[in-house]
């Protein structure tokens, strides 16, 4: 192999300089497989001590075009009165908001009918 092709399979795992490779190893099936100097290597949510938190929501629409969608409130065990406590808490009403998601952490995106005037 010469070092256009390794520089070449280097740019395929986003790696343009040899200098940040600490080991490669040209394996059988035809794949390279790097090892980054640790200087380069990605850093990690361990590396930053942040610990993963498990998601308590998956993303859910809770008001789409301003209209409540009770099958999510209902999929997620929310009622209508925590939706609109939580609106309330922000100054506003069903009334007000476009669209409003559920965050996996349990808040809120909210988007407001105002927000969208052309």
């Amino acid at each position: 192999m010469n070092m256009d092709d390794l520089s070449m399979l280097l740019r395929e795992q986003k790696v343009y300089s040899i200098k940040d490779v600490e080991n490669a190893i040209f394996e059988a099936n035809g794949k390279l497989s790097i090892m980054l100097k640790p200087d380069q290597q990605p850093i990690t949510k361990q590396d930053q001590n942040i610990l993963s938190v498990q998601p308590k929501y998956m993303p859910t629409t809770l008001v789409t075009d301003g209209k409540v969608v009770d099958k999510n409130l209902q999929a997620n065990g929310i009622t209508l009165d925590w939706l609109t406590n939580q609106l309330n808490a922000s100054g506003l009403s069903v009334e007000d908001v476009f669209f409003v998601e559920l965050q996996v952490d349990g808040t809120l995106y909210i988007d407001k009918w105002q927000d969208n005037k052309w």
